[in-house]
């Protein structure tokens, strides 16, 4: 994966950088999720307890992010209007890159 573009509904931004930064370990857990990672459990035990041997993706395996848009659609129920904002590109990532092998 060279470049990941996204748009997203942030609610009310409260801090910049810390929604890019959060946006951008969301997306390089996506990647994780879609292409690295493999947590095997076999008879319910995790066979990788320390994680040592276990690929996870570094800054070196994130592509280039290009956030298009933030849409601020505040959240009338969360405190100050804030949405979870990195959990979303853990979901979406890993299906954009399937769709774009799919459509390669």
């Amino acid at each position: 994966v060279v470049e990941l573009t996204l748009a997203q509904d942030v609610g009310r931004v409260l801090n910049p950088a810390q929604l890019r930064a959060r946006i951008e370990a969301g997306v390089t857990q996506g990647v994780g999720a879609a292409l690295t990672e493999n947590l095997r459990t076999p008879r319910g035990l995790v066979r990788h307890p320390d994680l040592t041997g276990y690929p996870l993706p570094t800054a070196l395996d994130t592509p280039d992010i290009r956030v298009v848009r933030l849409v601020e659609e505040r959240d009338v129920i969360a405190p100050f209007g804030a949405k979870a904002a990195s959990a979303v590109p853990v979901v979406t990532t890993p299906a954009a890159i399937a769709s774009a092998v799919r459509a390669a």
